[in-house]
């Protein structure tokens, strides 16, 4: 009998296999962690490439392994996570014979697939990790949710691992897998020595253009790379979003009608000139304190990321973020074109005149939700400086996007029409002088500088921060 190509073995045999940055990541805790007995948690929303990231590793620097995906294992399976785990060797015989694997201590990886939807098999890693004999790796789209009603038991998750965060592709993931190494390398040269980018600026951000309407999932990724065709593409997407909103109508933790009308509720929220999220707009009587769980489930469940305004710009922006206030993002400005055009006629003048960019729309909401997405990317806490009056409540001073980089804050501006202005930023600047690096413009247009303001290409972030 022929064994059944996994995900990973698929994509490699069918030209559909992505390179990742955060496998660096992986490797780096196999080789050093996973020695002292730390698992490792994939945590990231559903179909980012977790699974397929995981299974990688496997067969890459692996003698063996065994894959236990919890969304299709058998009672018999999941009984012994719970009552099986006094006898080990027992435990990991009965794994062996199901899967038709051998296992070798110190040289096989035992990952648990989905494992948020199996409670007890997270609580019983500690159990597998002090008995040593593999290395655990664990991925989740939800690792804080259970997904039952049964809310009397408490599970003790484990604390001897590590999380690695999988996000969409970045646009310079997007690059290399495209092939455009010419490109990434012109990109670290001017972003790394502050020089214009002449005539390579137009084809690279027609390349640009085609990653945020693609975004970065990797079926859709998979699929331009291989057809080049946006309609296809946007099937992959409708049916990436179709997922997530049955996932909002299964799980039980929360209203799913709540949470379900906050996820479509983003793109609108976006498209404001004041961009902060208001629980009002999702129906005449809604209420702030009937949304907020149903906020905090979409944002662990990695669908949406939250920014938060800062009070003082210190390399410490947790102490004041306001947690009344924020705007919301999309995990993914692929989805976000999608999910903003679902009632559009997606035919190929829709997609020419979205790539020279003609539709006459918003289009600052998806380049603000590409910065975010960066950001998060990049392991930053995403945050926003805003100072109003006190009296009228009319915003004084606002900066898109405060990060950190060589112990200090850089204000970043996001642009995307003619006014290239940047008088917050002057502003923010002379207030907190000795706490903030130079500005930031980005923008849709080259390398230049204008006094202590630094204007850069939006598409040169993933080489700029």
């Amino acid at each position: 009998m022929t064994k059944r190509l996994d995900d990973y073995e698929v994509a490699l045999a069918s030209g559909l296999y992505l390179r990742r940055q955060c496998y660096k990541e992986l490797l780096e805790w196999k080789n050093t962690r996973a020695r002292d007995h730390v698992a490792c948690f994939l945590k990231g929303a559903r179909r980012v490439g977790k699974s397929v990231l995981a299974l990688e590793l496997a067969h890459k620097e692996y003698r063996s392994f065994l894959k236990i995906s919890f969304d299709e294992a058998p009672d018999s399976i999941k009984d012994l996570f719970v009552n099986g785990l006094d006898n080990l060797d027992e435990f990991y015989d009965r794994l062996m014979i199901h899967y038709d694997t051998s296992l070798y201590p110190g040289e096989s990886l035992v990952i648990l697939d989905e494992v948020q939807l199996f409670k007890p098999a997270r609580q019983a890693i500690k159990t597998l990790l002090l008995d040593g004999r593999y290395d655990i790796l664990e991925t989740g789209s939800l690792a804080s949710v259970v997904k039952s009603d049964d809310k009397e038991k408490t599970y003790l998750l484990p604390s001897e691992e590590d999380t690695i965060e999988v996000n969409p592709l970045s646009f310079s993931e997007f690059l290399d897998n495209d092939g455009q190494t010419n490109m990434i390398d012109v990109l670290k040269k001017c972003a790394e020595n502050n020089k214009q980018l002449l005539a390579a600026y137009h084809p690279i951000y027609r390349k640009f253009r085609e990653y945020l309407i693609v975004g970065g999932m990797p079926m859709a990724v998979r699929s331009y790379l291989l057809t080049r065709d946006f309609q296809k593409v946007e099937k992959e997407k409708k049916s990436i979003i179709d997922l997530y909103r049955n996932d909002l109508l299964q799980q039980k933790l929360v209203n799913p009608v709540y949470a379900t009308s906050l996820f479509e509720l983003i793109p609108s929220e976006l498209s404001h000139h004041d961009s902060r999220f208001r629980y009002s707009h999702a129906g005449p009587n809604a209420r702030e304190r009937d949304y907020i769980g149903p906020m905090k489930w979409l944002v662990d469940a990695g669908l949406a990321k939250l920014s938060y305004p800062v009070n003082d710009p210190s390399p410490l922006p947790l102490l004041s973020l306001n947690p009344n206030e924020f705007k919301a993002y999309l995990l993914d400005t692929g989805l976000l074109y999608s999910l903003s055009y679902s009632n559009a006629v997606h035919d190929e003048l829709f997609y020419k005149r979205l790539l020279l960019d003609t539709l006459h729309v918003n289009e600052g909401m998806f380049v603000e939700n590409y910065v975010a997405t960066a950001l998060v990317g990049k392991g930053n806490t995403v945050c926003y400086y805003v100072k109003r009056n006190k009296e009228t409540y009319k915003t004084i001073m606002e900066v898109d996007f405060i990060c950190m980089k060589n112990s200090k804050m850089t204000p970043i501006e996001v642009k995307s029409s003619d006014d290239y202005s940047h008088i917050s930023l002057t502003k923010f600047k002379k207030t907190f002088q000795s706490l903030v690096n130079q500005g930031v413009v980005l923008y849709d247009g080259d390398v230049k500088k204008e006094g202590e303001i630094y204007y850069y290409p939006v598409f040169m972030f993933d080489w700029l921060f």
